[in-house]
């Protein structure tokens, strides 16, 4: 291949025999190297393409693997059609075989929204107050990403009625022949492991397995991982330094254990940072290495530059005018685009005051980590359509639709159409029979029969034609302007639904444009936009690099969090404890590796107005790499 690879990466691609772990320091070139061992498989050793399996874990993850795929191997992209996330390539088996379930295809998946109104409708027919809807939702997906479902809930929660909520929820998403995000994994794991024909046929489809990001993965996908191999081809790279999705079910044990599950095992590692000064990358390493779980690297860089910078302020509010101070500063004398340096900050918080300071120094700012494009209203509404269309049986995009634009279904009308059957019914159905029993009045009559047959239209449409007969049908623009808070909002939201025409355009059918919709996550995208000094959580900065970067707002309470390490008068950590002090130092050590150039890292003396101390992690911090000033 002509790939220029350093030994180490030359190793990792060529490694073939037994299971593979890649652990990839910090920016060492980790895409890089897993894309070139696919590359290697398909262009040395005559690999069919479409028998490798190449797990990412975001779908802007999966598209950067496949444009590079096209380049290293000049092959098009659809040639590659298992490089995919975890869920969009499971949902390819679950909707292959989810009538062994139960269902019937198409199968629907729902969103945040519709899980959200699945949840509170099980948690009214349970009597149970709709204001511990999150706890429930929480409660849920964790049984589900758990090993045991049901021993989770027997022990892990001790919300009431926990378990009738979890079946109930269920219920209603089979009856609306729809599954959660969860179930997606949940499933195809059910399906993989008691069904051994199903099983046999899915390790057939692939040759070689790969897993990006490894050190994000639960149980749920382990285990998935476990049951689609075959002959132990496999390569899973990621660093556990950075593990910092403890929050969402991630459990770096499986790749730090990784040795033990997989004994014939070979460990490659990639130490070279290629993105960071050496003083960044060692200050980094000396702080990483406090923690006692992890697999350890000796991360290095070969490029010399200026030492850390730890700063002192009294307050939050100097903090942050120096903070968009110094962007101004570096951007007039040494000319580095403001999009280019970032502000990063363990919570959102922090970002009110530097807002406010970046507007007063007229230093130009993105914010990152907003609401997602899928999640906004038009976007939805338009998408519950679509989705009522393909789907007869999905309630809850129904629901949403059936009075949006406002058709006149008051309270009282609405209870008259669900009297007209059991919860088995679908409320299309209901539609239609109070329609035929003559329920409605002659206005909201007229209003519904119009929608259903817009519906049954919308099934013989493509996707953009569909959108574009709903927006004109309903005179949605109307409806817009209606609710919008003024001209730039209306003109914003009309914009988004243009963009999903131009979308759907792209997609050969209804079913795989919706289906694509709902496997997106919003990852990074918004990291693209706009042209000024990124201001980001830690957690929304992943996977981004910087040429400066300032880490504010290190102090104890905030970094650790207050809500991860809990002391009391000194008593020792306890294990759990400890586990959470070391996610929060993995934390500081993605925070701190995004900057290439320079990093600032700074405290305040008085936050919101309250006296705080230096995070702990501040002494960690080698001598020899670091600068420290007061302002």
């Amino acid at each position: 291949m002509d790939i220029t690879l350093t030994p180490a990466q030359q190793e990792a691609v060529e490694s073939l025999g037994r299971p593979v772990l890649v652990a990839a320091g910090a920016g060492s070139g980790k895409t890089r190297t897993l894309t070139a061992k696919i590359a290697y498989l398909v262009n040395v050793l005559g690999y069919d393409p479409t028998r490798i399996l190449a797990i990412t874990f975001t779908n802007k993850a999966a598209d950067e693997m496949k444009r590079r795929l096209e380049a290293m191997t000049g092959r098009p992209a659809h040639a590659f059609p298992w490089v995919r996330t975890f869920h969009s390539a499971c949902f390819q088996i679950l909707k292959e075989h989810c009538e062994i379930l139960g269902y019937t295809r198409p199968l629907s998946i729902h969103s945040e929204y519709q899980q959200r109104m699945d949840m509170k409708k099980a948690l009214a027919e349970l009597d149970i107050d709709h204001a511990y809807l999150n706890a429930y939702r929480a409660a849920v997906s964790r049984a589900k990403n758990s090993d045991d479902p049901w021993s989770y809930l027997a022990t892990g929660s001790r919300l009431y009625r926990v378990r009738e909520v979890y079946e109930l929820y269920n219920r209603i998403l089979v009856q609306h022949n729809a599954v959660d995000f969860d179930d997606i994994l949940a499933l195809t794991r059910e399906l993989l492991t008691k069904n051994e024909s199903v099983r046999r046929r899915c390790q057939d489809l692939f040759d070689y397995v790969l897993v990006d990001e490894f050190q994000d993965s639960n149980a749920v996908q382990c285990r998935i991982m476990d049951l689609l191999l075959r002959d132990g081809n496999l390569t899973v790279v990621g660093d556990d330094y950075q593990s910092i999705y403890q929050f969402r079910g991630a459990d770096p044990s499986f790749f730090i254990h990784f040795p033990r599950n997989y004994p014939q095992a070979k460990i490659v590692r990639l130490e070279e940072n290629f993105r960071s000064t050496r003083p960044i990358v060692e200050a980094a390493e000396a702080l990483i290495a406090k923690n006692v779980s992890r697999i350890e690297k000796k991360c290095f860089s070969r490029r010399d530059g200026k030492p850390v910078e730890v700063r002192r302020f009294l307050s939050d509010d100097d903090e942050a005018q120096w903070v968009a101070w110094h962007c101004r500063e570096l951007h007039l004398s040494q000319g580095i685009p403001f999009r280019d340096m970032a502000v990063l900050y363990r919570t959102k918080f922090c970002s009110m005051v530097l807002e406010r300071a970046m507007r007063h120094k007229g230093v130009p700012y993105t914010m990152m980590g907003g609401r997602g494009f899928f999640e906004r209203r038009e976007v939805q509404d338009i998408h519950a359509y679509l989705m009522s269309a393909l789907n007869p049986k999905d309630d809850v995009a129904f629901e949403r639709i059936l009075n949006v634009p406002r058709r006149g279904l008051g309270t009282a009308t609405l209870k008259k159409i669900l009297a007209t059957g059991g919860s088995a019914t679908p409320l299309q159905e209901k539609c239609r029979r109070a329609l035929d029993r003559g329920l409605l009045s002659k206005k909201v009559a007229t209003a519904v029969e119009e929608l259903l047959k817009l519906l049954e239209h919308l099934r013989g449409l493509k996707p953009h034609e569909a959108i574009e007969t709903v927006v004109k049908t309903c005179r949605y623009e109307d409806y817009l302007r209606d609710i919008s808070e003024g001209d730039e909002d209306f003109v914003s939201r009309v914009e988004n639904i243009e963009q999903m025409i131009y979308a759907a355009r792209q997609a050969s059918d209804m079913e795989s444009y919706l289906e694509a919709c709902a496997l997106i996550r919003e990852d990074q995208d918004d990291a693209e936009a706009g042209t000024g000094v990124r201001l980001a959580t830690f957690h929304a900065a992943k996977g981004l690099e910087f040429q400066v970067v300032f880490v504010i707002g290190v102090e104890e309470g905030l970094l650790p969090h207050w809500r991860s390490v809990q002391l009391d008068g000194g008593v020792p950590v306890t294990e759990e404890n400890l586990q959470g002090l070391e996610e929060e130092r993995r934390l500081f050590y993605v925070a701190m590796t995004r900057a290439a150039g320079e990093l600032y890292v700074s405290h305040a003396m008085v936050r919101k107005g309250d006296v705080v101390r230096p995070s702990r992690f501040l002494s960690e911090l080698p001598e020899e790499c670091v600068v420290r000033r007061s302002w």
